[in-house]
């Protein structure tokens, strides 16, 4: 007689009831630990159920949109419903677990975790995630070779003399790069994910033009008080991102339906990007929009413009030299442009950020192949205004970690940890020219974009030491490799996605044949 199983209502309970005590006698620790029981469970069923493209896609949201504590979200005014999440993920988990040796955030074990996971299912032939296309080995080389010179700088840093536990953030975030992409790599099985992952990020950035919109109206206006920023430095490039998603897919197929998913997406970041008020975005997403017409072919939008612009150059001219020493709103673009190029300080006066760069420079001039090395700090011969109140680390982490680059690591250094930019801008730009769908020749200008806009941010922001930076760069450099190899910009490596080469159907039984002694026999695709 046939029986239906009984559900297993006890074991249930009992789930639930020590879920409950759990989360109980976490929070007595710390808020945050209170998610500790249901986080782990997640973990659990995630390992056994789940593709790793999906918590890759949630990561990379909660990355992007919660409170990015490092950089003091909000001016340090006032924490958004995510900072808790935030602080979760970036502080130091000996600061919420309380045990000393756990000094690295969350974000890492989460990072490696993924990535483990990934090649856990590759190596034991899961069938829970696909095969993702390969990248192409110059790519994966230079990768590899930024963390070894990141860590060429930290062991001649630390044989100079330097200082460990301080030279352990200098580069934390750039050695977590090849990990990150790395976990992109695997998350992603070819050029069909990327509009997953753009709709992820841009998601991400309307969630923090939503913070920032309501800090600035609310917050602000009750507290009373005049504030630079409203979310966080690094938020910028999010924001350039999702503008140039808006602008690129128009580009590339102009139609009603881009024209306006794009117009809305802009208008939901834009807002939220005008209360931030850095300068960097609007530098930035500028400079995204000169190479995508660089790079573009001579389309008909490209035509028009060329023919068109030439005849609002005198009134930009005119625009520019009436609003350049003018204080109205009218002119508040001219007067960005001018901040730019005169610095805060004004024409003749060196603000903060310009003696900063001279003392960087300063300090690459002592070793100008080899640099300092990581754990130095920059030399001052020029005195800086001392912000060790508020930074105590400030001579450790200058804001422009470009020349950051030069004076801790030398042009051996520099070469080293950013040689992975200029191969990805070569395969992305190889592959644009070569992809006949309109999607992925837009990915290709965005990540032409993204890394200008990376650049921008590691110039001016301190972008090497930013999770959110560094997470846009490694998919970009990771959907590079993807579209590199999908295109032909590549040849494709020899991998288990290459079948054997079509042979000759073998003649029937009695035919005359007459082989042609001369024709070389073509080798057969070798499978790894």
């Amino acid at each position: 007689m046939y029986a239906p199983d009984r559900p297993p209502y006890l074991r249930y309970g009992a789930l639930l009831a020590i879920l409950v005590l759990a989360t109980v006698g976490g929070a007595v620790i710390h808020p945050v630990v209170a998610l500790a029981p249901v986080l782990c469970l997640g973990v659990v069923w995630v390992i056994l159920k789940v593709p790793v493209k999906y918590p890759v896609l949630v990561v990379t949201w909660l990355v992007l949109a919660v409170d990015y504590v490092p950089e003091r979200p909000q001016s340090g005014l006032w924490p958004s419903p995510l900072h808790p999440l935030g602080e979760l993920l970036f502080a130091q988990l000996s600061y919420i677990t309380k045990i000393g040796a756990l000094r690295f955030p969350l974000v890492d074990v989460l990072i490696l975790g993924l990535m483990g996971l990934a090649m856990y299912r590759r190596v034991t032939k899961s069938t829970i995630d696909p095969v993702p296309l390969p990248m192409p080995r110059p790519l994966i080389a230079v990768v590899a070779l930024s963390l070894v010179a990141i860590l060429w700088m930290e062991v001649r840093g630390i044989a100079r003399g330097g200082d460990i536990k301080n030279s352990l953030w200098q580069w934390h975030q750039a050695a977590m790069m090849p990990f990150i992409v790395a976990m992109y790599h695997y998350a992603m099985r070819g050029p069909e994910d990327w509009p997953a992952f753009a709709k992820t990020i841009i998601l991400a950035g309307i969630t923090k033009s939503a913070v920032s919109t309501y800090f600035a109206m609310v917050v602000v206006h009750e507290l009373g008080v005049e504030v630079e920023y409203t979310t966080s430095h690094s938020d910028s490039m999010t924001f350039v991102f999702a503008l140039l998603v808006a602008s690129m897919r128009f580009i590339e197929k102009p139609k009603s339906a881009h024209m306006l998913r794009g117009l809305a997406i802009i208008a939901f970041i834009g807002i939220g990007m005008i209360f931030n008020d850095r300068r960097l975005a609007y530098v930035s997403f500028a400079g995204c929009l000169l190479a995508a017409f660089l790079i573009n072919p001579w389309t008909p939008l490209k035509r028009f413009l060329v023919r068109t612009l030439p005849f609002f150059a005198p009134f930009v001219v005119v625009y520019i030299a009436a609003g350049w020493s003018s204080g109205s709103s009218v002119f508040a673009p001219v007067q960005t442009i001018r901040s730019l190029i005169e610095g805060q300080g004004g024409e003749g006066n060196l603000d903060y950020r310009d003696i900063e760069n001279l003392d960087m420079i300063a300090t690459w001039a002592q070793f100008p192949i080899l640099g300092t090395g990581y754990g130095h700090e920059f030399l001052e011969p020029i005195p800086l205004p001392d912000i060790a109140f508020v930074f105590p680390q400030y001579r450790f982490h200058p804001h422009n970690s470009l020349l950051g680059l030069f004076a801790f690591g030398g042009m051996l250094g520099y070469t080293g940890v950013w040689l992975y930019l200029a191969v990805t801008v070569y395969l992305v730009v190889r592959s644009y020219h070569r992809a006949t769908e309109s999607e992925y020749r837009a990915a290709a200008l965005i990540i032409v974009g993204l890394v200008a806009t990376y650049i921008n941010q590691v110039f001016g922001d301190m972008g090497i030491i930013s999770y959110i930076c560094t997470f846009q760069i490694s998919l970009a450099v990771a959907m590079t490799g993807k579209l590199a190899v999908h295109t032909g910009a590549w040849p494709m490596p020899h991998s288990r996605l290459l079948g054997p080469a079509p042979a000759a159907p073998a003649p029937p039984p009695g035919a005359i044949t007459y082989p042609n002694e001369d024709d070389a026999k073509a080798p057969a695709a070798r499978q790894s």
